[in-house]
């Protein structure tokens, strides 16, 4: 691991490019839907129950999760949540609005969330796998 001598951020590769600003999360909610930052809050004990998670908060929306790298980013828009994983495999599911292809092995997928039921199994599993994949 890398720590940034600037903004003490921590990354896997040493020197590896990044924006050294970072943001209040509470910065982030002010403006949206009073509701995200609760669906937020779901969703960040969610992935504290996978093991040691630290968060970064950086401009314009977004709040990653990180263990050795970044496993999940979520992004606050103005009346939902957008969440991003990384998955070994394409999920092919309606609820993917869509994916891009990282790696030979390494997908993104973008979910939008904007009520608790969306929070359901599906999402936890995919969570939990992109967690796991940056654990190997």
């Amino acid at each position: 691991m890398w720590t940034c001598p600037k903004c003490k951020r921590q990354f896997k590769r040493k020197g590896q490019t990044h924006g050294c600003r970072l943001i209040s999360k509470d910065a982030l909610f002010i403006r949206p839907r009073p509701e995200l930052k609760l669906l937020y809050q779901k969703i960040a004990a969610v992935a504290k129950t996978f093991g040691l998670v630290r968060e970064e908060t950086v401009p314009p929306d977004v709040i990653f999760f990180k263990t050795d790298s970044t496993f999940l980013a979520v992004k606050v828009k103005k009346d939902h949540l957008d969440i991003e994983f990384f998955l070994d495999r394409r999920a092919d599911a309606p609820r993917v609005l869509k994916f891009l292809q990282t790696s030979k092995h390494r997908f993104v997928h973008l979910v939008p969330i904007d009520e608790e039921e969306d929070i359901d199994d599906q999402l936890v599993e995919w969570m939990r796998a992109s967690y796991d994949l940056i654990k190997k």
